[in-house]
C-alpha cells in the first residue's frame, strides 16, 4: 500500500486549509489562514528541493574557498571574513566568481522561498 510522503501530506493540508477551512472561517481570520497555507507550501518545497539547494550552496562555497572542505557554517563564516577583508573588492575574476556563486545560492533558495520572484528575472 502506498502511503503519502511528507511532501504530499503538506500539500494535502494546504489544500484543506484553502478549500475547506478558509471559507468556514470568519473574515478577520482569512489572512492568518492564508499565511498557514503559504507556510505549508514553502515547507513542501523545502522537503522537495532542500537537498539540491544545499548542494548548490556547498559547491559554490567550495569553489570560492578553493576546494577547502569546511562544514557549512564554517564555510559561510570564512567567506564572510574574506569579503570583509576585501578579497573580492577589485573588479576582476575573483569578484565575478563571487557574484556568480552568490547568485546561484540565492536563486536556489528563492526557488524554495519565493519562486515567483524568479519568473521576473
Amino acid at each position: 500500500m502506498n502511503q503519502p510522503d511528507a511532501h504530499d501530506l503538506l500539500l494535502t493540508a494546504r489544500e484543506a486549509v484553502l478549500k475547506q477551512l478558509l471559507p468556514a472561517l470568519p473574515t478577520h481570520l482569512h489572512y492568518e489562514a492564508r499565511m498557514v497555507a503559504s507556510a505549508l507550501l514553502i515547507a513542501s518545497r523545502e522537503l522537495a528541493q532542500g537537498p539540491s539547494c544545499a548542494a548548490i550552496e556547498r559547491q559554490a562555497l567550495a569553489s570560492l574557498l578553493q576546494g577547502q572542505a569546511l562544514p557549512e557554517e564554517q564555510a559561510r563564516h570564512e567567506l564572510a571574513q574574506r569579503i570583509r577583508r576585501g578579497a573580492y573588492d577589485p573588479m576582476g575574476e575573483a569578484r565575478s566568481r563571487l557574484l556568480m556563486a552568490l547568485r546561484a545560492i540565492n536563486r536556489a533558495q528563492l526557488s524554495i522561498d519565493n519562486p515567483k520572484v524568479l519568473a521576473h528575472d
